[in-house]
């Protein structure tokens, strides 16, 4: 395990109160709660990207669907006829 970096931040006095009230409910420190979002943080945006980069690949393979069928799509959710979502062309 690497040896933690210190980091310096600064949160507006509204979100301060809000990770402290955290931190106090959690029984831990404000920079455990802060290093958490940021790890969450990190991680949603490496899944992001990972399933742009996915799309990206199926599209440049051919499988996309027409904007027009799954707008279709969209405006019957919820209604007595929805229809089942499109396949890739």
């Amino acid at each position: 395990m690497t040896k933690p970096q210190p980091v310096s931040v600064v949160l507006d006095a509204g979100l301060d109160d809000q990770v402290g009230d955290i931190a106090a409910h959690l029984d831990r420190s404000k920079a455990w709660v802060i290093e958490q979002a940021v790890r969450e943080f990190v991680s949603v945006r490496d899944w992001q990207a990972a399933a742009i980069d996915e799309g990206l690949a199926a599209a440049d393979r051919g499988r996309t669907v027409a904007h027009a069928d799954v707008a279709a799509w969209v405006a019957s959710w919820d209604g007595p006829d929805e229809q089942p979502a499109p396949k890739c062309g």
